[in-house]
């Protein structure tokens, strides 16, 4: 269902109107303010989201996913190893799921890496406060 902001240039309050479909909308002669029922009004131009393409890393080549994990994007490297195993439809065990769950939240890459050779996981820095 289409939404439309506006402004009323009587009373100065913001409001939205909703279509059931862009005909609908084109059809409305005036768009009248809910507050004052005044006709001046004048259409708002809303922020706009716009979702980023999702990159499948799952299909990298060796090379470029050796390239990922050179860049030092902890939360990269971890949607990497999340999209490797939802591919292989396989538990690949505890200290995995645990890596791949602390680097998808950003955390370092060095402190996971340093915690699994220590042999177990340790609180995350959000865990730890």
């Amino acid at each position: 269902m289409p939404t439309y902001d506006y402004r009323c240039n009587h009373c100065g309050r913001k409001f939205a109107l909703f279509y059931k479909s862009y005909k609908d909308y084109e059809a409305a002669t005036s768009h009248i303010c809910p507050h004052c029922q005044s006709t001046d009004v004048i259409r708002r131009i809303s922020r706009v989201a716009i979702a980023q393409p999702s990159r499948d890393l799952s299909t990298l080549s060796s090379n470029e996913m050796l390239s990922v994990l050179d860049s030092g994007n902890s939360r990269e490297v971890g949607k990497m190893f999340q999209q490797v195993a939802d591919s292989t439809g396989e538990n690949l065990g505890d200290s995995f799921n645990e890596a791949t769950r602390r680097l998808t939240k950003g955390e370092s890459i060095d402190r996971v890496e340093r915690d699994l050779a220590a042999g177990g996981s340790t609180p995350s820095p959000s865990d730890a406060d």
